[in-house]
Order: structure tokens, then sequence, then C-alpha cells
């Protein structure tokens, strides 16, 4: 269903049934224009013998009529070839040809003239004649003489049928080739829509910013409208990302005014404050992030490196926690490539390697796989781990196991949902280190 949905298929299937009626057609054209010559030719043939009949014709002087000679086909004398001759005298038969053997012509109804003419009629076997008759006056003190030539349209229709064989071949190969050239001419017509639409997977996987401009005259109108889009599309993005900044720094620089005025309060006043303050501003953050999401997920060329994330924030996670000498096993990243923005990447490992590191006690694994589009990475330690039970608490917000540790509760519920507006997922298991497995699921470049 695919592929008869393409312009590729529409345009080689009118073409092949414009060739076949087309072909069908001229056939039928060659094959009448073929009997008719086959039918003229078998015409000469039978006249030359009519007017050897007629030329060999005489009455004797004692009124008998007698043939000088008979017409020379040797046909004439092979019973029931269906070439024969007659001659008649006011509906009585003089003379006819041996292959008649004792049977006559019938003509009907038809009524002999002075000038030949052509008709079909059934003879012995109730074979289909073509008989020429002539009525000519020999003598003009007798009554005139009716002569009758025929030839069997068998072999006229056996011409045609051979004939036809030859055609049907040569027509069947001719419409093979009409459409194979068809077929390499779209496909050479389409090559440039296509090469379009490479470059739009390179676009779409960063390999490329723009289209290439030199296209042809009829297909370039058509590159300038989808690079202006995608110019378009990227200042729009850049905006949107700006008035986010912007507004981050505009909510952001009052609250540390409050944060700081708090301070001075009451023990009482200033704990309620600090914490609103502070659930505003994890809000403010979770919104914000959210937002740059929704504005990037779909962008073409979002394209980021795993490993150079991951060994970007394993630096980070080695200065924070340098007291603890954990070991970063990296063996097990692959040539991987996320479909999204770097920095969405970085925060959804950093939440995940974070964690990781809180409740390591020695290592710390990150790996990554590719299977179908999918990108799938794994970071594991060799903690305690924790209960099946509480995978799913666990990625709420604001829920936390050990309330001894550093942090709010919201690292992986941040993960989950940054992860669902990719379309991917987010999930626990156990590791095969001891601890937990977080593994994210995501689109793959």
């Amino acid at each position: 269903m695919a592929v008869r949905n393409t312009l590729a298929f529409r345009i080689i299937a009118l073409s092949g049934i414009w060739i076949i009626i087309a072909l069908v057609f001229t056939a039928t054209l060659l094959l009448r224009t073929h009997r008719e010559h086959t039918a003229q030719h078998y015409d000469a043939h039978v006249q030359m013998h009519l007017e050897e009949l007629i030329g060999a014709s005489q009455f004797t002087d004692d009124g008998r009529f007698r043939l000088a000679f008979q017409p020379s086909d040797p046909r004439y004398r092979e019973l029931d070839s269906g070439w024969y001759w007659e001659v008649r005298q006011a509906g009585k038969t003089l003379k006819r040809s041996p292959s008649l053997g004792e049977n006559s012509l019938d003509l009907k109804s038809l009524e002999p003239t002075t000038s030949v003419a052509i008709y079909e009629i059934s003879g012995p076997q109730k074979a289909i004649l073509r008989v020429h008759v002539i009525q000519v006056l020999i003598d003009p003190n007798r009554e005139p003489l009716v002569f009758l030539s025929t030839a069997p349209t068998e072999g006229i229709t056996e011409d045609v049928v051979d004939y036809s064989n030859h055609i049907v071949f040569n027509f069947i190969l001719l419409g093979i080739g009409l459409l194979l050239a068809v077929v390499l001419q779209v496909r050479l017509a389409l090559k440039p829509l296509k090469a379009i639409g490479t470059h739009i997977s390179d676009i779409r996987e960063g390999k490329a910013n723009r289209l290439p401009e030199d296209q042809l005259e009829d297909v370039q109108p058509l590159v300038d409208e989808l690079n202006n889009l995608l110019e378009h599309n990227a200042v729009l993005v850049k905006r949107a990302r700006n008035q986010l900044g912007d507004l981050a720094h505009s909510v952001k620089n009052p609250l540390t005014v409050i944060n700081n005025a708090a301070h001075d309060m009451e023990s009482g006043q200033r704990e309620l404050i600090l914490q609103q303050t502070s659930d505003i501003s994890r809000s403010v953050d979770h919104y914000l992030s959210r937002a740059r999401t929704y504005g990037t997920e779909k962008v073409l060329g979002s394209r980021s490196s795993i490993k150079s994330s991951t060994e970007d924030l394993v630096y980070a996670m080695q200065r924070i926690y340098l007291k603890r000498n954990l070991i970063f096993d990296l063996s097990r990243l692959q040539g991987c490539w996320f479909k999204g923005e770097a920095q969405d990447l970085e925060e959804m490992l950093g939440n995940l390697m974070d964690n990781a590191c809180k409740w390591a006690k020695s290592r710390v694994q990150i790996g990554c796989s590719t299977l179908d589009g999918r990108l799938q990475i794994f970071v594991e330690d060799d903690g305690p781990g924790i209960a099946t039970e509480e995978f799913e608490n666990v990625m709420r917000r604001g829920h936390r196991l050990d309330e001894a540790k550093p942090g709010h509760g919201q690292g992986l519920g941040i993960v989950k949902d940054i992860a669902g507006l990719y379309g991917g997922s987010l999930s626990l298991a156990r590791s095969e280190l001891g601890g937990l497995q977080a593994k994210l699921d995501l689109p793959s470049a």
C-alpha cells in the first residue's frame, strides 16, 4: 500500500496503461491493414485466373461451349481446396474446376453484373470463400456467360494469424522496453526530490544546517522555501530560549532578595519564607525546563553525543565526590547519539549519575545501545539498591527514601518528565552490580 502511494508509482502506472492502450490500438490497426493487403493480394491472384477463364472461353460452330485452356494453378485440380472456378449460362453450369467435383457454387440472391463483384460465400465443406463474379457477353447471338472464381478466406486468416503472432511478440518486447525506459526516466527525474529528502534527513540528524543551494531550476523554489522555513524556525527557537532565560532571571533575582531578607527575620517566619521561596525556585526551574524541551524536541538538527556528555559529567562528579574515590566504568559506551538537545541530555544523565554516586559503594557504570531507532542508556551502581515496590514511588517529585542524604527528591521526577517530553521513558531495575539500574529509553539520532 505504501508503494502505491508514491509519485513514482503513479507516473509509471499511468505510463504503463497508456503504453498498453497505444500498443493494442496500433497492433489492431496493423492487423487490419495487413488483412486488407493480404485480401488484395488474393484478389489479384483470383482476378488473374478469372481473366484467363474469360480469355479461354469460346463457342464452337455448332454452339457448344469450350475452353481453349484451363487456369494453370494446380490448386484448381485439388478436390475441396477452396480454389474453384465455374462458368454458367442462363443458370446452368457449363464448366467447373476439378476441385469442385460435382458441387456447384451457391450465389443465392446475388446478381452478376458486367463488372467484377467480390463477395464472401459459403462453399463446399462449409468453407468461407472469397468469390469474384462477372457477367460477360462472349457472343452477341448467345446468352451472356457468368464467370466465378474463388479463393478460401482460410488462407487469408492463416496469414493474418501468423503475422499477428510476430506482432504480439515484437510489441511485448517493445512494451517492456518502453516501460523500462519510463522507469529509468522517472528515477532520473525524481532523483533531485530524493536528494532533497536525504538532505533533510541529514539536517534532522544534525549533519547539516541547510539544504544545498545548487539545485535544478524546477526544484530550486522548493529548496529556497525550505531553507527559509528552517531559518525562521531556528530564529523562533532562539528567541524563545532568550525569553525563557530573561524570565528565569526576572523571577530568581527577586527570590534571592527575599531569601536574603528572610535571614534577618525571626526563626519561624524565616523557615517558612525560605521553604516557600525554595519551592518556588524549584517549580520555576522545572517548568522552564519543560518549556525549553517543548521548544526543542521536534527541532531539526538536534543531535547530542552520549559519550561526550557522559565524559563531561564524569569529570564534574569526580570533583564533587572527590573523597569517595569512585570508579566510573564507561566501557559499555558505544557511538550512540541522542536525538535532542545536549542540555536536556546532560540534565537527565546528571541527575541519574548524581543519584548513583550518592548511593554507590565504589563503582558507577554507564552504558548505552541502540535498537530499531531507539536509544537505551543505563546508569548502574553497586550500592544497597532499593526495594522493587519503591520503584514507582522514588520517581514521584519530592519523594525521598533517606532524609539523611542531600537533595530534594526532585531528580528522578525531572528525568522522567524530560524523557516523556521526547517520547521516551525512565525505568528502574536491580543492577548486576548489586545496586540500582536506571534505564532511559529515548529517540536515537
